[in-house]
């Protein structure tokens, strides 16, 4: 595997990530893949602010060993899908003072878009991609699986809120908390299998994350989600 990463012309920013791989296993033939995702981004940002819109090509090919093969399917199956995003947020922060020490405490209020079109992808072989486990780092991903056997379709917004508590002698985070839900305007078509669970159209699970530290040697994290839709605790 290779990443790249360059300024280019003015304000822009280019790269590529690209894996070629070899899957074999005892019992049955497998194949090769390769992965291609060359982007371009153009970060703004200010002392208060940051905008990031990045468009990305994802193209994924393999080459099959006749075991590895979808019933009926090409020894050389392929997916080529466009990826666009656009990350911004705001900094807002005052001194404060607690027990006589001094703080910077933040206000961090983020957005997230994303926009990735549908592509057929069942006749595509699955080497070691699984889905990723719902969590505040999913709200600002642009695919909800492992691996490159699968990229998710979306049309959907982040909407998220952070804030923390900077200790101003050292730089210290002392305490942080964030809160986020993902807005899917589309419903995904992608699955891995048929009774996979399909991400409907509607509101995700709110996500909450906390994390303080009592000393400078400890910390402690907590995370909390919960289903609007259903009026349950996903996760805690």
């Amino acid at each position: 595997y290779v990443n790249w990463e360059q300024r280019l012309a003015g304000l822009l920013v280019g790269g590529i990530g690209a894996e070629a791989v070899r899957f074999q296993h005892e019992a049955f033939d497998a194949g090769s893949r390769i992965d291609l995702k060359p982007w371009i981004s153009m970060p703004l940002e200010g002392d208060a602010w940051f905008l990031r819109p990045t468009a990305a090509y994802r193209y994924t090919a393999y080459s099959l060993d006749p075991g590895a093969r979808a019933p009926g399917g090409s020894s050389s199956p392929s997916r080529g899908q466009s990826i666009f995003s656009v990350d911004a947020g705001l900094f807002f922060d005052r001194d404060t003072t607690v027990k006589g020490k001094d703080y910077l405490q933040t206000i961090e209020p983020r957005l997230f878009y994303l926009n990735v079109p549908y592509a057929d992808q069942s006749d595509m072989p699955l080497f070691d991609t699984q889905p990723l486990t719902f969590s505040w780092g999913q709200l600002f991903r642009d695919n909800r699986y492992s691996g490159a056997d699968r990229q998710a379709d979306a049309n959907q917004l982040t909407v998220a809120v952070s804030s923390r508590m900077i200790r101003q002698s050292d730089g210290r985070e002392r305490f942080s908390a964030s809160l986020g839900q993902i807005r899917y305007f589309d419903e995904s078509r992608v699955r891995i299998t048929p009774g996979e669970p399909i991400t409907e159209k509607g509101r995700s699970a709110w996500v909450a994350d906390a994390n303080y530290a009592p000393a400078d040697r400890w910390s402690v994290g907590a995370s909390y989600q919960w289903d609007p839709k259903f009026s349950r605790t996903d996760l805690a």
